[in-house]
């Protein structure tokens, strides 16, 4: 992973509650959600698979525009932290900013991890809301690519940057372990325009063989 990409992570991440600086900045069948009802999204490239942008153990089509960049935790250094939420570390990130957005759908994998989908994003938020004012979660039970999923939405209050934020992600297991896909809007603002995206990922996942 390049220092770009690396520092780009960093940045999003940052807006999204991890540091002090306040930054404002201009599927198969659907799956029941619990979130908003969402246009569809045009259909860009399709990344998971060997030989795409990120290699994962699940697949799914990114939104057009939208710039899928593989994730490497161990070539961060010190910013490795930032790319782990408790068990979960970032595989691969889509970025908005190409489809005039400001975030990213960004894929963590929990090797080996094994149990209840509902209960690994109950771990996630927990990890993820170190530090911010957590509320408004909403769990729904869902089948994504023919599995046992599940899904939640929630907010997120960072005091420090002063920031509200709206999050979604969904969870499933895999054969190389629990993978969790989260919708990260720079804040809410942002969200709307980035939701089609997240409907078409969630809505075209196929698990690795």
């Amino acid at each position: 992973m390049n220092f770009s990409a690396a520092l780009g992570l960093a940045v999003v991440l940052t807006l999204n509650g991890c540091a002090s600086d306040k930054i404002q900045a201009p599927t198969g069948a659907p799956a029941s959600s619990a979130i908003e009802t969402a246009p569809a999204a045009e259909k860009g490239e399709s990344i998971g698979a060997d030989g795409t942008p990120c290699e994962m153990p699940l697949s799914f089509d990114a939104a057009a525009d939208w710039k899928a960049t593989a994730v490497d935790a161990k070539t961060l250094g010190e910013l490795a932290g930032l790319a782990k939420v408790g068990d979960f570390t970032v595989v691969c990130e889509i970025d908005a900013k190409p489809a005039g957005s400001i975030g990213f759908i960004r894929v963590h994998v929990a090797d080996g991890l094994s149990g209840l989908p509902r209960e690994h994003l109950a771990a996630f938020v927990k990890a993820d809301g170190t530090g911010k004012e957590i509320s408004g979660e909403t769990y729904t039970d869902v089948q994504i690519a023919g599995a046992q999923a599940a899904e939640v939405t929630w907010e997120a209050y960072s005091q420090v940057a002063d920031q509200r934020t709206k999050y979604t992600a969904f969870a499933l297991n895999t054969k190389a372990g629990a993978v969790v896909v989260r919708l990260a809007p720079l804040d809410e603002g942002e969200r709307e325009g980035m939701l089609p995206a997240y409907e078409l990922a969630k809505q075209t996942v196929k698990l690795a063989a």
